[in-house]
């Protein structure tokens, strides 16, 4: 029997968040084909415990403050010692470092993914520089998960437009849980059968703008009373976010259940999931949303139009626009033809595109052809 090929993951810790959720899903498939371990640049975070309990090992190489190039060494070394073949990047500072570390030891092919892009953004004409004439050259396929992503990365890091294709995230539909649990999900949660239950699942970070959806539900509210707001996750806007709803005087309409582990169940005891980020690559929630059958209103940023079609598949309102939100808030609760059409149409647009076994095809033909490479 051949002896498996080694790759390695590269990103910044394993804490909660989409692009490590795929990291970990990535190498529990994966390590059945390949010999699998992650390296994590700042902290091991609350998700390596799980890669190393299924037999993956997890190393931290606790990354210093400003540019530490002790990162390339460690990582040159690493991959020497362990015979990698092939690194893949997730990410812009795994990124540099990995293609650092192949001045130092070129043998692992490196592949860079970039999942999505910070908000606001900053143009920097000496990065861009770097990375066009260094890094980039020190890469040898790159990957963003949305076109949005592709074209930030050759305004904002210098990257060549033709060097990068596209590969959408994908997700595992979440299994489908019966009426009665669903029903039983909502009683917990303190939910009335009558009540129209919106809201998300994600970190609780800036980025993600959740005021604009709380704002919009207090107005909602006045007139839809049987409406309800579900916050699945944690993360550093939690207080000020809990803060906002007692201003708003929907403390006691809007549920905080923190992290969860039975977060996609959670998600199916929504009527409604909206996604109003300020900056977004391809979503792994609103993947989980489509695959689920639950209607989406999204804000036109980033992968979000690229998965969902303005009053196709779910709602696409500007960003940061509390009245389009409303508004489209008011179509899904009034119109409950049209919004069960679109969940439909959404539901399909998933199975079409954006499934993991069709993500992991993609990977698996990059990984073989690079690693075949003299």
């Amino acid at each position: 029997m051949a002896e498996k090929k080694n790759i390695v993951y590269i990103v910044n810790s394993l804490n909660l968040g989409g692009t490590e959720n795929l990291v970990v899903q990535m190498s529990l498939a994966f390590q059945v084909d390949y010999t699998v371990s992650v390296i994590c640049l700042d902290e091991p975070g609350l998700w390596a415990q799980k890669l190393r309990d299924e037999g993956i090992p997890v190393y931290c190489f606790w990354r210093q403050p400003g540019i530490d190039l002790a990162m390339a060494t460690k990582i040159a070394k690493y991959c020497k010692k362990h015979k990698v073949g092939l690194i893949h990047a997730h990410q812009c500072t795994p990124w540099f470092y990995a293609a650092l570390s192949r001045v130092l030891y070129p043998s692992p092919k490196l592949l860079f993914e970039e999942h999505g892009r910070h908000y606001p953004e900053r143009y920097s004409w000496k990065k861009n520089i770097i990375n066009r004439w260094v890094i980039e050259k020190l890469t040898t396929k790159i990957v963003a998960v949305s076109a949005d992503v592709r074209q930030r990365l050759v305004q904002y890091e210098g990257v060549s437009q033709n060097r990068i294709d596209v590969v959408y995230n994908g997700v595992s539909p979440p299994p489908r849980i019966s009426k009665d649990r669903r029903e039983l999900l909502r009683r917990q949660l303190g939910l009335q059968p009558e009540d129209f239950v919106i809201g998300t699942v994600g970190r609780l970070d800036p980025i993600k703008n959740i005021p604009l959806l709380l704002k919009a539900l207090a107005d909602v509210r006045h007139t839809h009373t049987s409406v309800k707001s579900l916050l699945v996750g944690d993360g550093p806007e939690r207080q000020q976010l809990q803060k906002i709803t007692v201003s708003l005087n929907i403390e006691e309409s809007t549920i905080f259940v923190g992290y969860r582990k039975d977060a996609t169940d959670l998600l199916q005891c929504m009527d409604l999931f909206v996604l109003c980020s300020f900056s977004e690559g391809t979503s792994m929630a609103l993947l989980e949303a489509m695959a689920a059958g639950i209607p989406a209103i999204v804000t036109d940023v980033g992968g979000n139009p690229e998965l969902i079609t303005n009053n196709v598949n779910g709602w696409v309102i500007p960003t940061d626009s509390p009245v389009d939100l409303i508004r489209a808030i008011d179509e899904a609760l009034e119109n409950k033809e049209h919004t069960a059409n679109m969940a439909e149409n959404g539901q399909q647009r998933f199975h079409s595109s954006f499934t993991f076994d069709s993500m992991l095809q993609n990977y698996g033909r990059y990984y073989e052809e690079l690693m075949n490479q003299p």
